[in-house]
């Protein structure tokens, strides 16, 4: 029998570590004084730490508590605390935010991206600019393809998320066009490729500025 683990570890890139930070990470074996310069530690060690949405709970009602703020009537889920807490931080016509409160699944693993939405919503002085995350999968015994990395990259203006596994599928498919003489399928693919990288810009008008200079130098 063998067993497959998932360990990361990554920063926070902020201004300072705060009751907001501590809440939505402190399940991430947050370490605020280390590496310091700006950003604060966290990660995810395998049959160690898995915070999930449920754990979050927690932080989320000593925060409200601590803010004088009334726990709302169900404050075992997460979507009243977030409600309630939105008030406060002046977040409550946020699109966004209410997006992912009455769409989230909160029944698995808490994730980065929602993490990272919620706090910059949530600011009491934190200034978090950027998540930085890189991970990998292994396994206890040497299994074909059961071994790779992946990473995450999280601010206001650009995400980014990258897997070991995209690259063996992108060559793959590249080659299998190659070998085809399909170049059409070959464009393809890269296009598919770009459109993904751009996706991540979250600026709509700095999006299409960039499409159409990565057009013109492509010529």
């Amino acid at each position: 029998m063998a067993n497959n683990y998932y360990d990361a570890t990554g920063v926070l890139v902020l201004d300072r570590v705060t009751p907001v930070i501590t809440a939505l990470f402190g399940g991430f074996k947050l370490d605020a004084s280390h590496p310091g310069d700006g950003q604060a530690y966290i990660a995810l060690v395998a049959e160690d730490n898995s915070p999930s949405w449920e754990d979050l709970c927690e932080g989320l009602s000593e925060l409200a508590t601590s803010l004088g703020l009334p726990l709302p009537d169900d404050s075992q889920t997460v979507e009243p605390l977030l409600a309630s807490l939105s008030l406060h931080f002046g977040a409550d016509q946020d699109e966004a935010l209410a997006h992912l409160i009455e769409h989230r699944q909160f029944e698995v693993a808490a994730d980065l991206d929602a993490l990272f939405l919620i706090a910059t919503r949530f600011d009491d002085g934190h200034g978090l600019q950027e998540i930085r995350f890189e991970g990998c999968w292994h396994c206890s015994k040497p299994r074909l393809f059961n071994f790779g990395g992946d990473a995450q990259f999280f601010s206001k203006e650009f995400e980014a998320y990258s897997a070991s596994s995209q690259a063996l599928q992108f060559g793959d498919a590249v080659r299998q066009a190659l070998l085809k003489q399909d170049l059409d399928a070959v464009a393809n693919h890269f296009t598919r490729e770009v459109r993904r990288l751009l996706a991540g810009i979250q600026d709509e008008s700095a999006r299409a500025q960039t499409q159409h200079r990565l057009s013109a130098l492509l010529q």
